[in-house]
Order: structure tokens, then C-alpha cells, then sequence
């Protein structure tokens, strides 16, 4: 898939609890089939010069495979932060990118964030592979 054939959104889920995260969502808004594999290059603040965010150790093997996303389609990822509470810092967007069947980065898209606490912080953050179903059962 392209970045401009695909509409991403992003939520803040269960802000200022344990699970903190933000669910990924990215809809085919083409008119054919594309494809993802991996996970999503995340740069949390829209900063394009920071860090992308490592895959998290704690998800499920497959991201290697191709999934196909239909035209309409939806697959979801999601970003985990980990808040200690102090010098921690704060964000209410992030830098999207899509990687290769190689795991190179595409260009990067500024996504803002919806739900009722759109603001984020992290000390610490990693991101899941992309997946047909929502992450967590959500």
C-alpha cells in the first residue's frame, strides 16, 4: 500500500491507565487490492528527526507476512506507552510510515490523534504489527 491510498486514524485508548495505548487504524481508500507487512514506522510527536519506536518484544511473531487489504479494508496496530510519571514526554500527534517487504520506511505522514484525551505521554513506547483484528480485543 501507498500512504496516499490509505486513510490512518489514530485513538488514544484508556488514557492514564495500565494499557495506555493508541489504537492504529489504516483504511484501503484505493480502488484495488494493496498490501502491508510488518509494523508501522511510528514517530511519536510528528517529529520526523526522532527515533522510530521498536517493535514490541512482547508481540506475536508474523509480521514478515503480507496482508492483503481490499479496497475499504481495515487492519489495526497499536502504539504501547509506558508513563513513569516523571520526565516523560507529551504529545498529541505522530509520524506515520509504512515499511517494505525489506522493512524499509516509506515517507512519513503527520496523524492526528481523536478520542476524549487526544494528549499522550511516554517515557517509554513500542508499536505491534499490523493485523486484520483490533489489538487487545478492543
Amino acid at each position: 500500500c501507498r500512504g496516499d491510498e490509505l486513510l490512518v486514524t489514530a485513538v488514544h485508548r484508556f488514557a492514564g491507565e495500565q494499557g495506555d495505548h493508541l489504537l492504529l487504524t489504516a483504511s484501503n481508500k484505493g480502488d484495488k487490492p494493496c498490501w502491508v507487512t510488518s509494523y508501522p514506522s511510528v514517530k511519536l510527536g510528528g517529529d520526523v528527526d526522532r527515533a522510530a519506536l521498536p517493535h514490541s518484544k512482547k508481540d506475536a511473531p508474523g509480521g514478515s507476512q503480507r496482508i492483503t487489504l481490499q479496497p475499504n479494508g481495515k487492519i489495526y496496530s497499536a502504539v504501547n506507552l509506558f508513563d513513569y510519571g516523571s520526565k516523560h514526554h507529551t504529545a498529541a500527534s505522530l509520524a506515520l510510515a509504512l515499511r517494505d517487504a525489506n522493512g524499509h520506511e516509506g515517507p512519513a505522514y503527520s496523524v492526528a490523534l481523536k478520542g476524549d484525551k487526544p494528549q499522550f505521554a511516554w517515557n517509554e513506547a513500542d508499536v505491534l504489527n499490523w493485523n486484520t483484528k483490533k489489538p487487545y480485543d478492543f
